[in-house]
């Protein structure tokens, strides 16, 4: 009998195990798709970014974009592409202040990061649902103004400035 109770217990547990998904959901970490489509005048990156969203609100997602574009600039950096060389991320082991992350984690919250948005290209706005899935694949491109953006985390001591090379 106890045998049988710990194969049911055994089969029960393989059960549940496989029939959980893998598959990325909207609300879990955020892991977006940056694309180069070039470097601007002006310290700016033009860039695609594409991200997984449960609605089609046009207020929800490109909020969600903007915060990833900032985001990517400044913890990832810029791949390389289309005539460009790779951006470094403005955040990294040389340049961080240690004690930033409140200061990082308010700018996000506050939602300062659509400061640093130049512009939208609405004709490079795609929409596609996720086969098998609630979720939408959404790809805008924008601007994102990088050395406004290094001047703001430079100034409330986020990074380092350039001058601590020399």
């Amino acid at each position: 009998m106890r045998k049988l109770v710990l194969y049911f217990i055994v089969f029960i547990s393989l059960t549940l195990t496989s029939c959980s998904s893998s598959k990325k959901l909207a609300s879990n970490v955020k892991d977006y798709n940056v694309q180069t489509m070039g470097v601007g005048i002006d310290g700016t990156y033009l860039i695609n970014v594409t991200d997984y969203f449960k609605t089609t609100d046009e207020r929800v997602y490109l909020d969600g974009l903007k915060k990833d574009a900032v985001h990517c600039v400044i913890y990832s950096g810029i791949p390389a592409g289309n005539g460009s060389i790779k951006q470094p991320a403005l955040l990294n082991n040389d340049t961080r202040i240690e004690g930033n992350e409140e200061a990082l984690n308010q700018f996000f919250e506050q939602k300062l990061y659509l400061n640093f948005i130049n512009s939208i290209v609405n004709s490079s706005k795609t929409i596609v649902r996720v086969k098998d899935s609630k979720d939408y694949k959404i790809s805008v491109t924008m601007s994102v103004n990088k050395d406004e953006l290094r001047n703001y985390l430079i100034d409330n001591n986020i990074i380092k400035s350039l001058n601590y090379l020399f």
